[in-house]
C-alpha cells in the first residue's frame, strides 16, 4: 500500500535533499574530515539543531549519499544478456543521468573519492562499497564477450576498470567544465569492442 505524502512529508523531504545536496558539494570540496555540518546548516538557512533533526551527524550524512551512489551501483542476473548490450546499457544510463541532473555527476565524483576513503571513514561505507563493486560484478561479461570475439582480449577485471574509469573521469571532468559536450556512447564502448572481429 503506497503512503500518501502529506504537505509536510513533502516538504521535510524537499529539505532532507536540500541538505544532501549541499552535503555532497562540501564532502567533495572539502573531504569528510574537513566538512563541517555547522557550514552545511548555514548554507541550508536552518539552524545546526535543526539539520540534526534530519541526519544526527556528519557520518549519517556521508553514510546517507554513499547509500544512495550504491543504489545505482547494483547488477542482477550476471551473464543474463549479451555483453556488449550489457555494456551499452550502462553507458545509456549515465549519458541520461548526467543530463538529467547536475546531482548525478557529482555523485560519480563523489562516489570516486568513497571508493579511496571509505575504508578511514566508515566501515559501514567501506562494507556498502564492498557489496556494489559494479568493476569486479561486471567481470563475468567481460569473460563471456572475450568467449564470443565480441570483447578484446586482456584481463577481464582491468578492461572493466579502464572502462568505468573513463566514465567516471569524464563524469568528474564534467562538473569541472560546463563546457563539455557529451560524446557518444560508442566512444565509451571502442574501449571493450574487439576491433578485429568487427572488421572480419
Amino acid at each position: 500500500m503506497t503512503k500518501i505524502m502529506t504537505k509536510k512529508d513533502e516538504q521535510h523531504e524537499k529539505r532532507k535533499w536540500q541538505i544532501l545536496d549541499i552535503a555532497l558539494n562540501h564532502f567533495i570540496r572539502y573531504g569528510f574530515y574537513g566538512t563541517s555540518t555547522r557550514k552545511i546548516a548555514e548554507e541550508a538557512g536552518i539552524s545546526s539543531g535543526l539539520m540534526f533533526h534530519y541526519f544526527p551527524n556528519k557520518l549519517a550524512l556521508y553514510e546517507a549519499l554513499v547509500e544512495i551512489g550504491c543504489e545505482k551501483l547494483t547488477i542482477d542476473n550476471a551473464e543474463a544478456e549479451a555483453p556488449l548490450q550489457f555494456f551499452e546499457k550502462q553507458v545509456e544510463w549515465f549519458l541520461s543521468v548526467v543530463t538529467q541532473n547536475n546531482f548525478a555527476s557529482r555523485m560519480f565524483v563523489f562516489m570516486g573519492l568513497v571508493a579511496i576513503n571509505a575504508k578511514d571513514v566508515s566501515q559501514r561505507a567501506a562494507q556498502m562499497m564492498r557489496e556494489h563493486d559494479v568493476e569486479a560484478m561486471s567481470v563475468p561479461y567481460i569473460k563471456k564477450g572475450q568467449e564470443q570475439g565480441v570483447i578484446r582480449a586482456g584481463d577481464p577485471l582491468t578492461l572493466s576498470v579502464l572502462f568505468y574509469s573513463s566514465i567516471q573521469g569524464f563524469a568528474e571532468t564534467l562538473v569541472a567544465r560546463e563546457d563539455l559536450k557529451l560524446p557518444e556512447k560508442e566512444m565509451f564502448l571502442s574501449i571493450l569492442k574487439n576491433e578485429k572481429k568487427e572488421n572480419e
